[in-house]
């Protein structure tokens, strides 16, 4: 009988599939570490969706960074279902306490609802939210961050998922696109842009979580070029076929 997954687990099924399908492809030791992980990068990532106001988006993220704290400083941790976990995982793995300040921080300009200038500071938005994460994820996987290009893959990761989601942020009246470039483009045209001028090359990597990272970004960003860099296309919300299947591959092939 298969067994059942934990509360972490299960969310992060549901909630995070794609992170979920890379932690299936990590040692099954590390994996419920990877769930708590990537749990509570959903609960901070969310925030902006589940409050009516910045204030109280201000005051749910303060909730995550005093939990947090009270980990490192030897405080009683926050009855939760996810920082019970998660602070076994961080003594476990002695995660840095910075790793974990800097994404909550990088989750308090979702609060403003302003749209990037340029292309710049898309990327910067996609290196902040999303390298602090790998490498925590790395830590875990017992690999070498240092020796590991993390920035480029984190940004083509962020990039893939921001690109993939604009249709559902315009539907909730957001938008991560450069307002420079979407002032003179359009939609199609912009993407096109972000992705020629923002998204680095592959990089070869000996850790196999960052290499499955960048295959999975490789793959969404290529169904967005077969797509004509039309984001806007029903056909966005079908997954590439075969992804699972393709993403074993690639791991057993690396």
């Amino acid at each position: 009988m298969a067994q059942s997954l934990s509360y972490c687990g299960q969310l992060v099924k549901e909630q995070d599939p794609d992170r979920f399908l890379i932690s299936m492809l990590m040692d099954s030791s590390c994996r419920e570490s990877l769930w708590a992980l990537f749990a509570f990068n959903h609960e901070i990532a969310k925030t902006r969706e589940v409050v009516s106001e910045t204030a109280l988006g201000h005051i749910r993220l303060q909730w995550w960074r005093d939990a947090i704290a009270s980990v490192y400083e030897g405080g009683a941790v926050p009855e939760h279902e996810v920082m019970g976990p998660l602070s076994e995982s961080i003594r476990q793995y002695d995660l840095p306490r910075k790793a974990f300040d800097d994404l909550i921080y990088a989750r308090e300009f979702d609060l403003e609802n302003i749209a990037p200038a340029h292309l710049e500071g898309l990327l910067i938005y996609a290196d902040h939210t999303q390298a602090p994460l790998m490498k925590l994820a790395m830590q875990i996987c017992g690999d070498d961050i240092g020796a590991e290009p993390v920035q480029p893959v984190a940004i083509n990761y962020a990039l893939a998922g921001i690109l993939r989601s604009v249709s559902f942020h315009k539907a909730q009246g957001r938008s991560f696109l450069p307002t420079d470039l979407v002032a003179a483009n359009d939609v199609t045209d912009v993407v096109k842009l972000v992705i020629e001028e923002g998204v680095a090359e592959g990089s070869r990597s000996q850790s196999r979580f960052l290499s499955a990272s960048d295959q999975l970004a490789q793959i969404y960003l290529k169904q967005i070029k077969g797509l004509k860099y039309d984001v806007l296309s029903p056909k966005m919300a079908v997954s590439p076929p075969f992804i699972a299947l393709r993403m074993l591959a690639h791991a057993l092939l690396s």
